[in-house]
Formats: C-alpha cells, sequence, structure tokens
C-alpha cells in the first residue's frame, strides 16, 4: 500500500523554458520569472514539460535549464522534472541528473510514437522507477494517444513503489473525481487542464498543474484562496476570466506557451519565442493579447506589472 507523500497543496506552475543561447541572458530571464511565481505564490514548479518545451530540447540543454531553475529556487521548495524522452537512456540521464542536483522528483509520458499496450507501460514505468527518484506519472492521451486509466495506475502503483504521484492531463473532469476518488489516500493528483482550475480544487485534487500560471498567477491563486474561504461565485468569475484568455490560442491556432511568452513579454519579463518549430504571435496577435490581458487583469483587480 502506497503512503501518499507530504507535500503542499496549491498552484504549481508548469514553467516555460525561455529560449536563449546565451547562458547569461537564459539565467536572468530564468530568474526573473521564479522569482515573479515565488511572489505570487506558487506552491512548485513542473519543469520541461509541454510549457517547459522539454521535448523539442536536447539533453544537454534541459540538463543546463534545470541546472538554473534548481540554483533559483529556495531549497525544499517543490520542483517535479519531466524526463520524458523516446529513449529510455535518455530518460535514465535525464533522471539521474536531476538526483544529482537535488531534484528528487522525477515524471516522464508513457512510451512514445510506438504502439505499447499495458505491458509494455507497467515495464517502462517500473524500470524508470528503480532510480533513487519520487516518481510522477505525466499522462496526456492528447499528445501521446496513451491513457494511463485508473485501473492501470493501479497496477503501476502496486508494481512501482518509486510512484507517487500523477499529472492528468486528460482534461477530464470524470477523470479528475476517479483519481481523487481512488487515489486519495495513496498518491498525490496533479491535474493539468488549465479550464479546470477551480474543478481541481473543488474536487479535492492536490495541485493543479498550471501552464498560464507563467503569465498569470495572481489569477489562478486567487481561484483557490476564493475556494479555500467558499466564495464559489467569486471563483467561478476568475475561472471564466483565466478561460477567456486561455482560449487565445485556440483562436490564434498555437500552443498555449507561444499566447504565454508573448505574455510576459508583455508583463515586462522577456523570455524569447517559442523554439522551433512553434511559432512566436504576429503584431496583430500579441495587439490582441494585450487587449485581453489588459482586460481581465483590471476587472480582477491586479496591477499589468
Amino acid at each position: 500500500m502506497h503512503v501518499k507523500p507530504q507535500l503542499p497543496r496549491g498552484l504549481i506552475t508548469a514553467l516555460i523554458t525561455p529560449s536563449f543561447n546565451d547562458v547569461g541572458s537564459l539565467r536572468e530571464s530564468l530568474s526573473r520569472l521564479i522569482e515573479f511565481q515565488l511572489r505570487n505564490n506558487v506552491i512548485g514548479f513542473f519543469t520541461l514539460g509541454t510549457y517547459g518545451e522539454g521535448l523539442l530540447l536536447p539533453v544537454e540543454r534541459r540538463m543546463l535549464v534545470l541546472d538554473i531553475i534548481a540554483e533559483n529556487v529556495p531549497s525544499g521548495f517543490l520542483i517535479i522534472n519531466n524526463v520524458s524522452a523516446l529513449s529510455i537512456e535518455d530518460s535514465v540521464k535525464l533522471a539521474k541528473h536531476s538526483i544529482d542536483i537535488g531534484v528528487d522528483k522525477i515524471a516522464s509520458l508513457p512510451p512514445m510514437y510506438y504502439n505499447v499496450g499495458a505491458y509494455e507501460i507497467k515495464r517502462f514505468f517500473n524500470e524508470l522507477g528503480r532510480i533513487e527518484a519520487q516518481l510522477f506519472i505525466y499522462n496526456n492521451p492528447r499528445k501521446v494517444y496513451v491513457d494511463i486509466s485508473p485501473v492501470l495506475l493501479k497496477q503501476i502503483a502496486e508494481e512501482t513503489p518509486s510512484l507517487i504521484g500523477i499529472k492528468d492531463s486528460s482534461g477530464s473532469i470524470e477523470r479528475l473525481i476517479e483519481l481523487v476518488s481512488i487515489f486519495l489516500n495513496q498518491l498525490y493528483v496533479g491535474i493539468a487542464s488549465d479550464t479546470l482550475i477551480l474543478d481541481a480544487f473543488l474536487y479535492g485534487a492536490d495541485a493543479h498543474i498550471c501552464g498560464v500560471c507563467n503569465a498569470i498567477p495572481e489569477l489562478a491563486v486567487e481561484v483557490l484562496r476564493s475556494v479555500e474561504k467558499g466564495d464559489l461565485r467569486r471563483a467561478m468569475f476568475i475561472q471564466t476570466l483565466i478561460n477567456e484568455f486561455r482560449s487565445l490560442s485556440r483562436e490564434f491556432n498555437v500552443e498555449g506557451v507561444s499566447l504565454v511568452k508573448a505574455s510576459l513579454k508583455l508583463r515586462g519579463i522577456d523570455v524569447g519565442d517559442p523554439f522551433t518549430p512553434l511559432r512566436r504571435l504576429s503584431e496583430h496577435e500579441v495587439l490582441r493579447v494585450k487587449s485581453v490581458l489588459d482586460k481581465i487583469l483590471s476587472i480582477a483587480g491586479i496591477r499589468k506589472t
């Protein structure tokens, strides 16, 4: 039987990765971004995932980015490092580096690209779980077309003692409820669809792992605070503002990271452009983002900078 880890409850930022090649500029940008997040009361970082563009970067670049993040985050602050890769050897290399610098919580997607079943998935996580780290499963079926169902998650947990949690990006409220109700006392449950911040905390998830928190952490944290105060009307209202902001990525047909990077620059933190093949927003799109960003921050009573 798994014993649920004693980890903080709240908003975890799915931290973006600045695109500067110069190490000095990369370090300065990450330092400013992390300080902005800490100032706005997030309780942890999920690094080098979808928003962190980890799968677009070489292993050595991912290791460098994590080094800088670890240098800038206070001791004991929650960091979950995504070590997903097509090659299990690369995942193991990333995981061992993570442990070496004191980041002992790692996450991984299931095997990607090739057709795999439950046997292969369990074997994969069992092998990764042999490393002396605390393991999170990163379930993102819309990206990798493999779904870690509650039944399969339970089987993996039984065979992998180092498994302590899950980041679920399915976007399903039904799945959210299943995970909380089944694994409440066994695993740390993090939900990762930005339209479900309110639902995550209403249904009792431990954390929301939040992409838009990079750009508008104040709004996401306000949702949690409103839930804790029992002010559900306020929580629902703030969630609608977040949804309006998040919908811009669909309007522009871009990944959320493109929207977040443009928004951070508007808020005075330059993190560069998305990594190829992702695109930056056009001037017209940036003006649209500025209009929406100014409006929702003003309505929520939050200063832009």
